[in-house]
């Protein structure tokens, strides 16, 4: 049993047949067949059916599926875990949703380390599923996810069973971010209702009902909010809020060290009802290392810090 039949298999199941596999993976056709007809006559058994609408997984290989994946990704994060690296640099790739506070948190972190070390410190942002997918398969060594507290349970069961550990880093309700000349700045709790007048600066890969229902109110509605301005990453969206009229946007906490100018201010708004959950998570076999779980103490703390300076 060779990882390339291993990869050619998981390959042919994403793309339901083996020219589709073999175009994804940029092989020959005859070369998949024949690697595919090897494996199952080396392990005895069928790990597809061949039908007239494509590939179909057998029972058998419903869960020879699952373990050739456990192999391959384990293989592929020992590859980048030990390969071109230098021994002394340190090293450390987080994925996270789109936080300011989880940026300032890095920022501040790496701060923190000696002129004289060298480090390389990947910091992707990205959503809570591909991060999962990620960490899991050794492409990230750390993920911050953020969740509904409602769904704890659900997520819980499913890091479990991809064999990561996760920890809370923080619970909250969303609030607004906007101008500190903002018409609805001087609000100690803003009213929803008046938030319709005024542009929303929304991440592009959000549609509003969902963002809206998920993160903020199970009410919310689209007509609620007919002036809307999708943008697809992070540094737009800063740039915006200082261009754009009255804007605002629903925000997780923001650290005061983010804005040390004071020219922007975080506002409560009752109407968001839906208690939010960051989680930190890391493979099992990593929740001990030096490195992660330093930077998980570190957040952990700079997080606290940050919502008790909010309040």
């Amino acid at each position: 049993m060779k990882l390339q039949q291993l990869e050619y298999v998981i390959a042919i199941a994403q793309e339901g047949s083996i020219t589709a596999a073999a175009k994804k993976l940029y092989q020959a056709q005859p070369n998949i067949s024949i690697a595919l007809k090897e494996l199952e006559s080396e392990i005895g058994m069928q790990i597809f059916w061949r039908t007239p609408n494509g590939m179909v997984l057998t029972p058998e290989g419903e869960d020879f599926l699952l373990r050739a994946k456990e192999i391959v990704e384990s293989m592929h994060s020992l590859e980048d875990d030990y390969s071109n690296r230098a021994d002394d640099t340190v090293s450390l790739r987080i994925e996270s949703t789109i936080s300011t506070y989880i940026a300032a948190a890095v920022g501040i972190w790496v701060n923190s380390f000696a002129e004289s070390d060298k480090i390389g410190i990947h910091l992707t942002e990205t959503v809570t599923n591909k991060i999962i997918e990620d960490v899991s398969g050794g492409r990230a060594d750390i993920g911050v996810i953020r969740i509904p507290s409602s769904q704890l349970g659900v997520y819980a069961e499913q890091l479990k069973s991809r064999k990561l550990s996760c920890r809370t880093v923080t619970e909250y309700t969303m609030k607004l971010l906007m101008r500190a000349d903002h018409p609805l700045a001087a609000y100690d709790d803003v009213p929803f209702e008046e938030l319709k007048n005024y542009v929303q600066i929304l991440h592009g890969d959000d549609e509003l009902s969902v963002f809206g229902k998920n993160c903020v109110n199970p009410e919310y509605s689209e007509e609620t909010q007919n002036r809307l301005l999708y943008v697809y990453d992070r540094g737009s969206k800063m740039s915006l809020m200082n261009t754009v009229k009255n804007a605002f946007m629903w925000v997780s906490p923001i650290p005061k060290q983010a804005f040390p100018d004071g020219g922007v201010v975080v506002k409560k708004c009752s109407y968001a009802n839906i208690r939010m959950r960051d989680l930190v998570i890391c493979k099992k076999s990593n929740e001990n290392n030096r490195l992660i779980k330093e930077f998980i103490e570190f957040m952990a703390g700079f997080v606290e810090r940050a919502i008790e300076s909010e309040d």
